[in-house]
């Protein structure tokens, strides 16, 4: 639908020549006009525009509605307008055909995939995929071809890796060169840490032995130190001891020696003693006679004593001697 910014084909609306126009009449057309410009201004602003240089081409599509399906508005490789879509296949290349931006064409000969770059293309009597301002190789089959080889060469390699790796991971048994696989190794390393988890509760219970005895050292330590310390008491005791023995030795032998004194003495008096008790038993009576003695004087003489103060009479009239 045309959208109309001023309709002015009432001919009875018009001002008629050689008639006066109402300035009301005149106001009012002046604003209609002014609306038509303000709607039209609107709609410029808001539309798709380009910066006019001289020799640009036209931007109308000449595309019909059966070629425009599906693609969308964009710009070719010029900056110019074209009909674009992601990618629109067109299967087998064909003579007398027009293609546009972005038609993907497969070239029935080598079977490569082109893809066009300009807005639009007639195509002749023979392809011309060679000209590269117009059509661009997107797929090139022998390329892919090879590598598709190369790909299933991999894969097969890749399987092979694969049960190769498998047998390395699961075997118990001998692989190559005598190894064996990771499981098997797994295992031993498994039973590798079980044995190092009991050397380690040995070591550990091995340190707390050896704990034990450097407290028992130091306990045996300070021990000794008493008992040297004791000993060393003991030993200036002992010397004491040894001391005040030599003392009392002397003085047993000091004592020894006036008891040998004394028995000598008494032996000495004893003997004396003998030989007096023997003259008196030798004397009579009549030696009694013949002197003019009395008492003690008498008895020291016959005695052997010179003086009678040896010799004394006790209460009870008995003769005693001192010696």
């Amino acid at each position: 639908m045309v959208k109309e910014y001023y309709d002015n084909s009432d001919e009875g609306q018009r001002f008629q020549p050689g008639t006066t126009a109402e300035g009301e009449a005149v106001d009012q057309k002046f604003d209609e006009v002014a609306a038509g410009f303000q709607e039209t201004e609107k709609d410029t602003r808001r539309a798709l525009k380009f910066p006019f240089s001289d020799g640009m081409p036209s931007q109308e599509f000449e595309a019909t509605a059966f070629q425009r399906r599906n693609r969308v508005l964009g710009f070719d490789t010029d900056g110019n307008l074209a009909l674009v879509s992601g990618f629109f296949n067109r299967g087998d290349w064909q003579p007398d055909t027009d293609y546009f931006l972005n038609d993907v064409v497969r070239d029935p000969v080598t079977t490569n995939l082109y893809v066009l770059i300009v807005s639009k293309h007639t195509s002749g009597a023979t392809s011309d995929f060679g000209n590269t301002s117009l059509w661009y190789l997107a797929i090139d089959a022998d390329t892919v071809r090879t590598e598709r080889l190369a790909a299933e060469d991999a894969r097969d390699l890749s399987e092979q890796y694969r049960d190769s790796s498998r047998l390395w991971a699961t075997s118990l048994e001998a692989v190559a060169d005598g190894l064996r696989g990771a499981r098997y190794y797994a295992l031993s390393a498994r039973g590798d840490e079980q044995a190092a988890r009991g050397y380690r509760d040995e070591v550990e219970a091995a340190e707390g032995r050896i704990e034990t005895l450097e407290q028992s050292a130091t306990s045996a330590e300070g021990t000794a130190t008493q008992a040297a310390s004791d000993a060393s008491n003991s030993a200036s005791a002992a010397a004491a001891s040894e001391s005040n023995i030599q003392d009392v030795e002397s003085n047993v032998t000091t004592l020894a020696t006036q008891v040998e004194a004394d028995a000598e003495s008494a032996s000495l008096s004893a003997a004396e003693a003998d030989s007096v008790a023997e003259r008196i038993n030798d004397t009579t009576t009549m030696d009694f006679l013949n002197f003019e003695l009395s008492g003690p004087d008498l008895i020291a003489h016959f005695a052997g004593y010179s003086d009678a103060d040896n010799f004394s009479v006790n209460a009870a009239g008995e003769l005693e001697v001192t010696l």
